[in-house]
C-alpha cells in the first residue's frame, strides 16, 4: 500500500462585487467617411462629457475607435458609410450604474449604443486568502476520511500545490441596445463567487 494520500480541495468565498464597467458606444452612418465619423465623435463626446459630469475622470474613461465600414446594395454599390467608437466607463459606486448608463445614452440620441454591464470585484487578495484556507481544510477532511477507510492516521503534508482559483462567470446586461434615461434599468450587482482549488499530499503517520 502507498504510504502517502493525495487529495484535492475547493475554498468558495462569495463576495460583493465594488466595481462596474460600462461598455458603450456610438455609430454614425452617412454619405461619407467624414459625415459618419461626424455623427459618431458628437455621441461618444456628449457620453463622455455626461460621465464627466457625474464625478468620473479620464482614469475612469477608455476610449476605442473609430472603427468603419461600408454598406453595399444588392448590386454591390456602397451606399453608406458607417463609423463607431466603444467607450468603457469604470464606475465604483455600482448602485450608479444604470442612471449613468441613463444619462449617456440620453446624451448621445440614437447614435448611442449599449454593450454591456459587468459587475467585478477590484480587491481580491482577502478573499482569495479565505477561499485558500477553505480549500485546504477541505483537503485535510477528505485525506483523514480516506486515511480512516483504510485503518491508517494521517502524518504531516509533504506537497501542497494551488491548481486553480478564479472568480465566477461576468455578468453582462443585454447586448448592444439603444434606450433612453427613462428606460435605463436598474442593475443588481449581486454575488462574485472567488474559489480556490489545492492538491495536497500527506504521508501516514502509522
Amino acid at each position: 500500500m502507498t504510504e502517502q494520500v493525495t487529495v484535492q480541495g475547493v475554498g468558495r468565498v462569495e463576495a460583493r462585487p465594488d466595481t462596474a464597467l460600462v461598455e458603450l458606444g456610438a455609430e454614425g452612418r452617412g454619405e461619407s467617411v467624414e459625415a459618419a465619423l461626424s455623427i459618431a465623435s458628437r455621441a461618444i463626446t456628449a457620453m463622455a462629457g455626461a460621465l464627466r459630469e457625474q464625478g468620473l475622470d479620464e482614469n475612469d474613461l477608455r476610449t476605442q475607435g473609430p472603427s468603419t465600414y461600408t454598406m453595399t446594395d444588392d448590386a454591390g454599390r456602397v451606399n453608406a458609410y458607417v463609423c463607431s467608437f466603444q467607450l468603457t466607463a469604470r464606475v465604483t459606486d455600482t448602485a450608479r450604474a444604470g442612471e449613468l448608463l441613463g444619462r449617456c445614452v440620453t446624451q448621445a440620441g440614437d447614435a448611442g449604443r449599449v454593450h454591456g454591464v459587468t459587475f467585478v470585484v477590484s480587491e481580491r487578495a482577502e478573499h482569495q486568502r479565505q477561499a485558500r484556507m477553505l480549500a485546504v481544510a477541505d483537503a485535510r477532511a477528505r485525506a483523514e476520511q480516506l486515511a480512516e477507510l483504510v485503518g491508517r492516521s494521517l502524518g504531516r503534508a509533504t506537497k501542497v500545490t494551488e491548481t486553480g482559483s478564479g472568480g465566477g462567470p461576468p455578468r453582462p446586461m443585454h447586448k448592444a441596445m439603444s434606450l433612453s434615461m427613462e428606460s435605463a434599468p436598474d442593475i443588481e450587482a449581486g454575488v462574485e463567487q472567488v474559489s480556490v482549488c489545492v492538491e495536497v499530499t500527506w504521508v501516514f503517520a502509522d
